[in-house]
């Protein structure tokens, strides 16, 4: 199969050609509104020397409203990967609708810890000079591991 070096796409000078267009310059926040959420927070993360790893909080770095746009962005690459591993979802009715289960179980739930505020942490002073093991449980405790993305849900009790 040859192709056609004339076609302006496959020209080597197409790319300069495509700078120059007449289109109008967006605004800065126009062009940052048209960028993936995850890339918007990304970018907002490492101007700030954040670090991101998986079970790190980064609520802090999502503005309201823009972890519906998350959410979405991980629906349609969720629905990539079920395309990749070969999966008829368009005609399989178990399957229709699993990328936006699993975007809102990931987003919502499994790393849910991600995007909220981390609570409070409240201490007392040890008024009554107590020098014994104190038992406090059972929490529930939600994670994911890192490695396979699972969740992980359990109760713990925490001596202290």
């Amino acid at each position: 199969m040859s192709t056609d070096l004339a076609t302006p796409a496959l020209r080597s000078d197409a790319a300069p050609a495509l700078r120059t267009s007449a289109a109008p310059a967006l605004r800065p926040q126009a062009a940052a509104a048209l960028q993936p959420a995850s890339d918007r927070i990304r970018r907002r993360l490492r101007e700030a020397g954040q670090r991101f790893h998986a079970n790190d909080n980064i609520a802090a770095f999502v503005p309201a409203g823009e972890l519906d746009e998350l959410r979405a962005e991980v629906q349609a690459h969720l629905r990539a990967a079920l395309d990749a591993l070969v999966i008829d979802t368009a005609h399989d009715h178990n399957t229709a609708d699993t990328a936006r289960r699993v975007a809102k179980m990931f987003v919502d739930e499994v790393f849910a810890g991600r995007y909220q505020p981390p609570p409070a942490v409240t201490s007392f002073p040890n008024a009554a000079q107590l020098n014994e093991l104190m038992i406090v449980g059972p929490i529930a405790v939600r994670s994911a591991c890192s490695h396979h993305l699972c969740p992980i849900v359990g109760r713990v009790w925490i001596g202290v």
